[in-house]
């Protein structure tokens, strides 16, 4: 398998690598390597039996593509994963949460998150504006509570004609957001967990960025449901879907 990895989230994927392999994972960062090689030929007087040998130490190299490929292995043959890319005879409206998928498609951001995500863009200037007249204290709790460094990005996409939705971390991405667009039109492979056991009807809002992207508390979003500006709006699908879990994507 070779390809360009898009997104991976790493952490989520050791773990259910240690579910699959039925074994705690090791974190090895450096590896001892030894190396003897024979030098009868170039000293005919010693014996047979004198070797040369050689150690050193090496730091173990990360590879997304690699760790994603050795993941799918594990996931061959088990009967709750499904890999639409070999066999279209599945169905996923039959299948349960939990099951992992693997399918071709295209992935959507709804066009609504740009300005959400544009938040992002200019959030020093607007936290220095806000903070301004407030002490330090003060400051330092808005910035922390404004903190959206690894904000969330609502995910559309079909598989088998079906839509799926999900929220995926910013910093698991390989790629600057503005990226994605590049990938709306293309296809892509997805490696994914399904996280809703049935069909969720389209007026139940895919995303919400006072609590996916800002992370406002329960209370404090029913404050501001009537007071929403444009880019805090809730985001909706255009059809019935089921939630999904990425853990992969690349192309």
């Amino acid at each position: 398998m070779f390809g360009n990895v898009i997104f991976f989230d790493a952490p989520k994927v050791n773990e259910y690598k240690a579910v699959l392999k039925e074994t705690r994972n090791l974190k090895i960062e450096k590896v001892r390597i030894s190396d003897d090689k024979g030098i009868d030929a170039k000293i005919p007087i010693v014996s047979g039996s004198f070797k040369a040998s050689q150690t050193y130490e090496a730091s173990v190299e990360e590879s997304m593509l690699f760790e994603c490929n050795e993941f799918e292995k594990l996931l061959d043959g088990r009967d709750d994963y499904f890999d639409f890319t070999k066999s279209a005879d599945f169905d996923i409206k039959t299948m349960q949460r939990g099951f992992i998928i693997k399918f071709d498609g295209q992935i959507l951001i709804p066009e609504e998150f740009d300005l959400t995500q544009t938040i992002v863009q200019f959030q020093p200037m607007l936290m220095n504006s806000i903070t301004k007249d407030m002490d330090t204290n003060e400051q330092e709790a808005f910035k922390a509570f404004m903190k959206t460094s690894d904000f969330s990005i609502p995910i559309i996409t079909e598989c088998d004609n079906y839509l799926l939705s999900a929220k995926i971390n910013s910093k698991y991405l390989t790629v600057e957001y503005n990226q994605l667009e590049e990938y709306e039109s293309a296809d892509v492979t997805i490696i994914s967990r399904i996280t809703s056991n049935s069909t969720i009807n389209k007026n139940k809002p895919i995303f919400d960025p006072l609590k996916d992207f800002i992370r406002l508390n329960r209370t404090n979003r029913r404050l501001m449901a009537n007071d929403r500006t444009e880019g805090l709006t809730e985001i909706f699908a255009e059809d019935d879907y089921r939630n999904i879990e990425i853990l992969a994507i690349y192309q």
